[in-house]
């Protein structure tokens, strides 16, 4: 997804609110210029998320602050989500089309999103989930994707965050029991960034022992093209079809003219703007039938 107007006054705006309790003003305006210089040098390439990961370098380095750690909201969130999995897995195995349901129990974990939402409450998760996701899925969306189900041989799922990787677990689970000729292949961030999910993530929620997992080599909150490693780009280029979770994920492949079903909850005003959604509604949405 292209830079936008919108998403660059967001960035400006986060940093000013992140260095508020800084007292030296000059200090402050010095940074704010590095800020704007950065984001008036983005290239083609560049989208929000690609930025953001250099704004936090920048903020680090300038402040001398150590970057934010999400290890034990990471674990904490994983664990909730742990906890809930048999209920949810039976909920699944006893809906009318399991498929259905466990996508959309993986989008409701979307929620679960540090980089887009200043407070990401798990009483708030569990209420969503007990909601028992009523917001379906695009049933013209989905009947195209259950088409194209029957003839694929690679699937490619793009996980977003920590704690919602369960959820994804059992979405991928149900994929294999249902499509058992296919493979499916699980890509998760390359390095910690906020609270996305990574190999570790991967490893304590059983996600390894549910399907093959690799890392996209990057450090970035979504899949950016130019970022992620040879081995993730063929991973992408070689499916005939890619589900993937979340705003960020979103952001760095829309126009990449890939194959990919998103799924992912409206968090932030921009998306509510896109798609004329309310506050986390849910998506379903296929890249080739997207305007550009």
């Amino acid at each position: 997804m292209k830079l936008n107007p919108f998403c660059m006054c967001c960035a400006v705006n986060k940093q000013e609110k992140n260095i508020r309790g800084f007292s030296d003003m000059d200090r402050k305006t010095e940074y704010m210029k590095k800020v704007m210089a950065l984001l008036a040098g983005a290239s083609d390439e560049d989208c929000a998320p690609s930025l953001s990961a250099e704004l936090k370098k920048l903020y680090s380095e300038f402040w001398k602050q150590p970057e934010e750690d999400y290890s034990r909201i990471k674990k904490d969130f994983n664990q909730l989500m742990l906890d809930t999995e048999p209920a949810i897995e039976k909920k699944i195995q006893n809906a009318p089309d399991p498929l259905a349901a466990a996508l959309l129990y993986a989008r409701t974990g979307n929620y679960i999103d540090f980089a887009a939402l200043s407070h990401v409450d798990p009483q708030t998760v569990l209420s969503l989930l007990e909601d028992e996701n009523t917001d379906p899925l695009d049933p013209e969306e989905y009947g195209r994707f259950l088409e194209e189900l029957k003839y694929c041989k690679k699937l490619l799922y793009i996980t977003d965050n920590c704690g919602e990787i369960v959820l994804d677990k059992l979405a991928v689970k149900v994929l294999k029991e249902q499509y058992p000729n296919i493979h499916i292949t699980v890509l998760v961030r390359g390095f910690p960034t906020v609270n996305d999910a990574t190999m570790e993530d991967a490893a304590e929620t059983g996600m390894t022992s549910v399907a093959e997992v690799v890392g996209n080599g990057s450090n970035v909150c979504g899949t950016w093209l130019a970022g992620i490693s040879k081995e993730a780009r063929e991973l992408l280029d070689n499916a005939d079809l890619i589900i993937s979770k979340g705003q960020g994920n979103f952001e760095t492949l829309h126009g990449s003219g890939l194959n990919i079903y998103y799924l992912f909850l409206c968090k932030c005003e921009w998306f509510q703007q896109q798609f004329h959604a309310r506050p986390l509604e849910g998506m379903f949405l296929n890249e080739r039938r997207l305007p550009k």
